[in-house]
């Protein structure tokens, strides 16, 4: 869902448009981006509004949250699958147990005492010093610490959403 509300957000972010037509916002994703084909796009269009983060009003798409609180990685850009579901060797889908960066703020806030301004901020400048290399729940871990946070609960959480489901 993460990586969905990313993609959602850079045609916006793009045109610095607070909405976008359906049309606009697909050619933004295929043509402009290049992400995906055509169809594609209209499928990523389908799945942000049944996941709540679009609205539709007379033709008019309007994000339903912060685009501007999104960050996104270095460079940026989703695999052309990253709507289809994961299948384990059984065919069966695998549930893959995400942690959001806002989640992983959420504990160390509640843990240190430290107002999330005050750790956005830190989690910021060492994401600008590490060249936005590292994923940033990571960086977000390496600052809890810097805290005095104990992120033993997190950790493997943070690690299985950075790494994969086999890190854990």
């Amino acid at each position: 869902m993460e990586e969905l509300k990313c993609v959602v957000s850079v045609p916006f972010k793009k045109t610095l448009a607070a909405s976008l037509s359906e049309k606009d916002f697909e050619y933004s994703l295929a043509f402009d981006l290049k992400w995906f084909p055509p169809k594609t796009a209209s499928k990523v269009k389908e799945k942000a509004l049944e996941a709540g983060f679009l609205t539709l009003k007379a033709g008019v798409l309007v994000p339903k949250f912060d685009v501007e609180s999104v960050r996104l990685p270095h460079a940026f850009k989703p695999a052309e699958n990253f709507l289809e579901n994961p299948k384990n060797s059984e065919g069966k889908v695998s549930v893959k147990e995400e942690i959001s960066f806002e989640q992983v703020l959420e504990f160390i806030s509640a843990d240190t005492g430290v107002n999330r301004q005050k750790l956005v901020s830190e989690i910021n400048s060492m994401q600008d010093r590490l060249s936005y290399l590292v994923d940033i729940r990571v960086v977000a871990l390496i600052v809890a610490k810097k805290f005095g946070c104990n992120i033993e609960a997190i950790f493997g959480k943070v690690a299985g959403s950075v790494l994969g489901p086999s890190f854990k």
